[in-house]
C-alpha cells in the first residue's frame, strides 16, 4: 500500500458543500469525492491518502482515508473542456479547517518531515515511504486529542446524542483502520485471531499473508471524557468471522465471550 498526498486550495475551487460531506462521515463512516491524480501511473485501489489544504490559512492536513477507484479519465474541476486522470478519495476522516483545528503545516514543517514538500503544485504525489509512519503516528495523535474533545464536550450537553449509535462507531472504525494503529497493534499482538488462532497465512499462504481485522474492545460510549486510544491496551487482532461475532449485539461481546461460545457451541445455540 503506498501513500499519496492530494491537495485543496479553497482560493481555486469552493467546497460549498464540504459541511455536508462532513455530516456524512459523522453518520456512516465515510464518504467519497472524486479528485485529480498527478501519480496516475502509481496510484491503486486500496492505497492510503491524506488531503492537505494549501493556498490559505490554516494550512495542513484536514483529510485522510483510502483510494476506492481505478484511475478514470473525466471532467476537470475548473470547468474546461478537458479530461484528467481522477479516482474516488473514500474519507474516513475530513475537517473544515475554519472550524475545527487541523494538523497544521507547522508541524509538518518540523524535524525529518521539513525534508518534504508540503506546498506541493500538484495533487496525488506520492509520499516517500521514509515518511509515511511519521505523519500516520502524528494523525493518530491528533486524532486522539480531537476525539478527547469532541467527547469532553457532547459530556456537558443536556441530551447526549453521542453515546449511542453510529458517531461511536465511526469512532471506532477511525481507529480500527488507521495504519499506525494497526501497525503497533499488530507488531505487538501479531497476525493470528485472538479468539479462535485462525493465521491467514498459515492456512492460505501467500494470498493470506498479513490479512487480519483489528477490533476495538472498548465501547467510546463507556470510556470517558479522558480516555484516549492506546493501540496495544485497546485494539486486539481477529479474524473477519470472529469479528462479526463481536459485533452481534449492539454492546458487543467480549473476546473471552466468543471463544466460551467456540468451546461450547451446543450450549449456546438457541433451541
Amino acid at each position: 500500500m503506498r501513500t499519496f498526498v492530494f491537495v485543496w486550495n479553497p482560493k481555486k475551487w469552493n467546497w460549498i458543500d464540504l459541511e455536508k460531506k462532513i455530516e456524512i462521515i459523522n453518520q456512516t463512516g465515510h464518504v467519497t469525492e472524486d479528485w485529480g491524480v498527478a501519480s496516475f501511473k502509481k496510484i491503486q485501489l486500496g492505497d492510503r491518502f491524506f488531503l492537505l489544504r494549501l493556498g490559505v490559512k490554516p494550512k495542513g492536513i484536514i483529510g485522510s482515508g483510502y483510494i476506492s477507484s481505478d484511475v478514470f479519465m473525466a471532467k476537470h474541476w475548473n470547468g474546461d473542456n478537458v479530461n484528467i486522470p481522477k479516482v474516488m478519495l473514500d474519507f474516513d476522516v475530513l475537517i473544515n479547517a475554519e472550524i475545527d483545528p487541523n494538523l497544521s503545516i507547522d508541524i509538518l514543517n518540523s524535524g525529518d518531515l521539513a525534508k518534504m514538500n508540503w506546498t506541493p503544485q500538484l495533487s496525488g504525489i506520492e509520499m516517500h515511504p521514509d515518511f509515511v509512519d511519521k505523519v500516520e503516528s502524528l494523525w493518530f495523535d491528533f486524532l486522539k486529542s480531537k476525539t478527547s474533545k469532541n467527547i469532553s464536550e457532547e459530556s456537558n450537553m443536556s441530551k447526549l446524542t453521542f453515546v449511542e449509535g453510529v458517531p461511536n462507531k465511526v469512532l471506532q472504525t477511525r481507529y480500527e483502520r488507521n495504519p499506525y494503529a494497526r501497525r503497533v497493534c499488530l507488531d505487538f499482538y501479531g497476525l493470528s485471531c485472538k479468539v479462535c488462532g485462525l493465521n491467514f497465512e498459515d492456512k492460505y499462504g501467500q494470498i493470506g499473508k498479513d490479512f487480519i481485522h483489528v477490533h476495538h474492545l472498548f465501547q467510546i460510549s463507556s470510556i470517558g471524557k479522558e480516555y484516549e486510544v492506546d493501540p496495544i491496551r485497546d485494539l486486539r487482532p481477529v479474524c473477519p468471522n470472529c469479528h462479526a461475532m463481536l459485533h452481534k449485539k449492539r454492546i458487543p461481546y467480549t473476546i473471552e465471550e466468543i471463544i466460551e461460545a467456540i468451546k461450547e457451541p451446543a450450549k449456546n445455540t438457541p433451541q
